[in-house]
């Protein structure tokens, strides 16, 4: 981060080596080069004899400016005050569900938490703004309109920033009611239809220039120059070309923008609030140049274990084929430096998904919740930052760091790894350019050690290191700190939010209650719950019969640990769990089977009971058809008379005495045939 020699900003080297010159010699060079002339790079202070070279900054360039930062722009009141809202990822996620028991659509859920953290931090921004009026004696009046000013003005930060906008409302009247009512009735207030009567989804967007010229420089697959979007921006305002946005759909109105000269696109495009966003959409490394304004910061170790876990790539330093060696992706818990999580291939593209399954296969094997904060490089987990390494999804807290050794804890660990275990095994590879000689390459030549053997090696070294002394308390290995330090505030694992992007997906059916999943059944609950009563009827309304998404994951075991439910919208429905079995012969039944067959019981008396239910609100009916089933009766056959049913009166018989007895005489003539007989039995 630049600072101040005195009025003078300045950097280090080592903010400029390697990041934008690939070593101190090439700066060195070009710092000579310049050194007598009237531009180009300058230093302000000679290094050596303990001091530190210094770089004049506004000698740099433009482009190294800009992506080191500069202290003296301004930014954002808000971004004091913003970040995502925790409580509102779990509110939207897991809490709320309609009066007919849905859940929020992945759409609606987005919106509505960067709404509330919107809000959350215009609240904390309007406490602040009161508290200084009143220390200074100032009228409240006015602040709601301050606060909508800054709260849309942040959109704009919260694009380049985050990739995201937030939807409040763009009048001033309703900004002010909308930030009432969630005062009010907190995260309930910004769902619409939140009671069930009418359900509307309308995404409000605001069309500026500079995002429009933002998207067009930066939001395409390829990358035009700024002349290009000067001639696209021109032809777009006289109708000669069509700008979609593809997230929305929307077809922008030229209408709606102004017509700008090609120097004042070209000068926008090169501006700090336009490269901050544009540069980083195209090169695909955003988190490095928001790294660029952070500074870097001493921090203690977490005491608790499960406060954090810091995991990153590795190649152990053997071979197993001539210049190949095989990849590890590690988790060390920070507290008691346990590695707890791992993955190993022969290509680094093919570990990542394996590590964060294996994690949640460990942690649930061991009985724990997931770790709060996850730090990580970017390069294999960028393409996870807007889906599980979101902030209060698979954990609490997410620190993506670019691809710097000292930005992540774990590189620490992995030279005491390297030099304190592998170094005695054989194959071992030194660095030819280590420091320390002992760590140099030696005269003899390196065997190759066998790919299997390797794996084998490797998980043996982990056993080893979790078993040796933890650093805080040498007293007890670092496995064993990890299991009684456990931070006592964790979160249980939120699998909702991650098992859709690492689980393994099933296509299935419900039918009398139980789906068939990996050769077992199922039944329907959610939280870990067998559901009966109202909440099975609610379920089967929506599952019974119909083609659903299970996604599911194994443990170490190769069973089923958690199986969830989605319709093909991909909104969430409910849990799959396993079906109870109880004893078939009485003798062998056990606690646990007398409870699965009372679960059962009560599971498939839900069904009989609701069944019985419906039956009996079915009456019965007669239906009178009075449809003719013939056009015409122009067709006849000779001696058949068309049949006409007609009623003979009954005479009655009149009885003189009521009491006598009826003697029933059986017929004497024996008609034969089928129709004979009910003929007789009639007349």
């Amino acid at each position: 981060m630049p600072h101040y020699l005195g009025q003078t900003l300045v950097v280090t080297k080592d903010e400029l080596v390697p990041r934008f010159w690939s070593c101190y010699d090439n700066l060195g060079k070009e710092l000579s080069r310049y050194k007598n002339k009237q531009y180009g790079i300058k230093r302000a202070m000679l290094g050596g004899n303990g001091r530190q070279l210094l770089i004049l900054f506004d000698s740099l360039s433009k482009e190294v400016q800009e992506a080191i930062g500069d202290p003296r722009q301004p930014q954002h009141i808000l971004e004091n005050y913003y970040k995502i809202d925790t409580e509102a990822v779990d509110f939207y996620n897991n809490k709320f569900q309609y009066p007919d028991g849905s859940y929020l659509l992945p759409a609606t859920i987005e919106k509505n938490i960067i709404n509330a953290s919107m809000l959350q931090a215009v609240i904390k921004l309007e406490a602040a703004r009161e508290s200084e009026r009143i220390a200074k004696g100032g009228s409240m009046r006015g602040i709601a309109d301050t606060l909508y000013t800054d709260a849309h003005s942040f959109n704009a930060i919260l694009l380049k920033k985050f990739d995201v906008e937030h939807t409040l409302n763009g009048n001033l009247r309703r900004f002010k009611q909308q930030l009432k009512a969630f005062k009010e009735d907190s995260y309930k207030s910004l769902i619409k239809d939140a009671e069930g009567n009418i359900k509307k989804n309308a995404l409000k967007r605001d069309s500026q220039t500079d995002q429009l010229l933002n998207n067009l420089f930066a939001g395409r697959g390829h990358k035009p120059n700024a002349t290009d979007i000067a001639k696209e921006y021109e032809a777009f305002l006289n109708g000669y070309i069509e700008v979609v946005n593809e997230e929305s759909a929307e077809l922008y109105d030229p209408k709606q923008f102004k017509p700008l000269s090609p120097s004042t696109i070209s000068l926008y495009l090169r501006s700090y609030e336009s490269k901050i966003g544009t540069y980083a959409k195209r090169s695909g490394d955003r988190q490095k140049l928001m790294q660029g304004f952070i500074p870097y910061e001493s921090l203690e170790q977490p005491t608790f274990a499960g406060s954090m876990i810091s995991i990153d790539d590795r190649q152990p330093p053997f071979k197993y084929e001539n210049g190949q060696r095989m990849w590890w992706y590690l988790g060390i818990d920070l507290a008691s430096e346990a590695i707890t999580a791992w993955a190993y291939g022969k290509t680094k593209e093919e570990l990542i998904q394996n590590f964060y399954r294996q994690l949640v296969r460990n942690y649930h094997e061991w009985g724990m919740h997931l770790p709060d904060a996850l730090e990580c490089e970017s390069s294999l987990n960028s393409s996870f930052k807007n889906t599980f390494l979101q902030d209060g999804y698979m954990f609490q807290n997410v620190q993506i760091h670019p691809n710097s050794a000292r930005s992540k804890r774990i590189e620490r660990y992995y030279r005491d790894l390297r030099y304190g275990i592998e170094k005695e095994q054989e194959g071992w590879i030194a660095r030819p350019f280590a420091l320390s000689e002992s760590n140099q390459t030696g005269s003899t030549q390196v065997p190759l050690v066998p790919y299997e053997k390797l794996v084998q090696q490797s998980f043996a070294n982990i056993v080893t290191w979790n078993n040796m002394p933890n650093g805080q308390n040498k007293s007890i290995s670092r496995f064993e700190y990890f299991q009684n330090h456990q931070h006592p505030n964790l979160k249980p694992t939120n699998y909702k939010s991650f098992l859709k992007y690492l689980g393994e997906k099933t296509k299935s059916s419900c039918k009398a209650g139980l789906m068939k999943l990996q050769n077992s059944e199922w039944v329907l609950g959610d939280d870990g719950d067998i559901y009966t009563g109202e909440n099975l009827i609610r379920l089967l309304k929506v599952v019974e019969g119909k083609d659903i998404d299970i996604y599911w994951l194994d443990d170490n075991k190769g069973d089923v640990l958690k199986a969830l439910i989605y319709d093909s919208t991909g909104r969430y429905i409910c849990e799959a769990l396993p079906k109870p079995i109880g004893a078939k012969a009485p003798i062998e039944a056990t606690a646990k089977h007398i409870d699965a067959r009372e679960i059962m019981s009560r599971y498939r008396n839900t069904v009989t009971a609701y069944m019985q239910m419906q039956k009996n609100s079915i009456d019965r009916v007669t239906v009178i058809d009075n449809r003719k089933k013939t056009i015409s009766d122009t067709f006849t056959i000779p001696g058949i008379e068309k049949f006409v049913p007609r009623l003979d009166t009954v005479e009655e018989i009149e009885s003189h005495n009521e009491d006598e007895e009826f003697t029933y005489t059986p017929q004497t003539n024996k008609a034969s045939g089928l129709m004979s007989t009910f003929f007789k039995q009639t007349l």
